[in-house]
């Protein structure tokens, strides 16, 4: 039987099995980058998934923490769970090599967090951010006090640690108001007929942005999709696929939408992507930006700012503006919480009888 070491303070007030005491976490490849789904991209176009900036600091880490990081990623469910925690441990590394010199990983404590989540949230960040001096929204601090609880959680089911750091620290309260900006249903409309219009030219594109612009898919969502993913069930034309949090669902596709999809499907293999480049590649959310906006550009819609999360956005909006039950809003968008698609309630209707106008109707002597 292998004897346990009597725990050891490092750093401060943080305690944890001496070195050596147990096994480390073993996630059997040579870089994070080996991890299914972190790729690292070095040059644009390479096929790269993750910034390879990201995974180079994730690997310069010690081995202890280096192997806890990487098992801990690996046990991510779904591709987009692991390049979350990916992008979001390493803006911490980069922070704490910046703020705390000296400081491991698995080293930190409950105020150097509440330090960081300060720093976040009044853009006092020096490192770990894109653009320093420019604070993050509560949602992104809170999401990234997430996956470092999560990190501490696995580390100490791994025996790397004997307490989270993470656990106690609040979190910023995050408004129940989205802030993506939705488009108005008449833009919508527009960019599904504009993704028709270039379907002779662009088949990819376009039923990429039919797919997205009706069955509101995450873009992460869709750009995994493989041929044989899109079936025929019941009468229906569906997909199958997984959501962000890892369980499978199936979602209908409409005729219109279906009929965009079904050139792509024709002689090609049951496990080829669905959506893909002319060399190749996979579609990513650049690429699906880039075809949104030629669906926008042919319909005449403004295309400046429009994003794959702007259609998503678009689509719940305009779902619960109809008065389409919550519940079958959120099953079409995935949400685990009710919470969440609750906060694309902010439709053109609710906004139209807002008392501001009112008020400034009155104050300019109506009634």
């Amino acid at each position: 039987m292998t004897e346990i070491m009597p725990t050891a303070i490092i750093g401060p007030a943080i305690d944890r099995p001496a070195a050596g005491a147990v096994a480390l976490p073993d996630p059997m490849v040579r870089t994070v980058g080996d991890i299914v789904g972190l790729s690292p991209r070095r040059t644009k176009g390479d096929g790269g998934e993750v910034p390879g900036a990201d995974v180079d600091t994730v690997d310069a880490l010690p081995e202890r923490e280096w192997s806890t990081v990487a098992a801990w990623l690996k046990a991510g469910k779904t591709v987009s769970t692991r390049r979350a925690r990916l992008a979001d441990v390493a803006a911490f590394c980069r922070w704490l090599d910046t703020e705390l010199p000296g400081v491991g990983l698995l080293a930190v404590s409950e105020d150097h967090l509440n330090h960081y989540r300060d720093q976040l949230g009044t853009g006092q960040a020096r490192a770990g951010v894109a653009r320093p001096g420019k604070a993050l929204s509560a949602a992104t601090v809170a999401r990234r006090l997430s996956s470092l609880s999560s990190l501490y959680a696995y580390a100490i089911r791994r025996r790397m640690l004997a307490t989270n750091p993470a656990e106690p620290v609040d979190r910023p309260e995050v408004s129940t108001v989205g802030t993506t900006p939705a488009r108005t249903v008449t833009e919508q409309t527009a960019l599904v007929d504009g993704a028709e219009a270039i379907a002779a030219e662009h088949p990819v594109d376009a039923a990429a942005v039919a797919l997205l612009a009706v069955c509101a898919l995450r873009v992460g969502e869709l750009v995994a999709l493989t041929i044989g993913q899109v079936r025929d069930d019941a009468g229906h034309c569906v997909i199958v696929f997984r959501r962000k949090g890892g369980t499978v669902d199936r979602v209908p596709v409409p005729p219109r939408v279906c009929a965009l999809l079904d050139p792509l499907r024709e002689g090609r293999a049951a496990d080829a992507l669905l959506f893909t480049r002319q060399d190749g590649r996979p579609f990513d959310r650049w690429r699906m930006t880039t075809a949104l906006r030629r669906a926008a550009t042919a319909a005449g819609v403004d295309a400046k700012g429009l994003t794959p999360h702007t259609a998503r956005a678009t689509a719940a909006t305009a779902l619960l503006d109809a008065k389409v039950p919550l519940a079958d809003v959120q099953e079409l968008l995935g949400h685990a919480s009710p919470v969440t698609t609750k906060r694309y309630d902010r439709g053109r209707r609710k906004l139209d009888g807002h008392a501001a106008y009112r008020m400034a109707s009155i104050l300019a002597g109506g009634s």
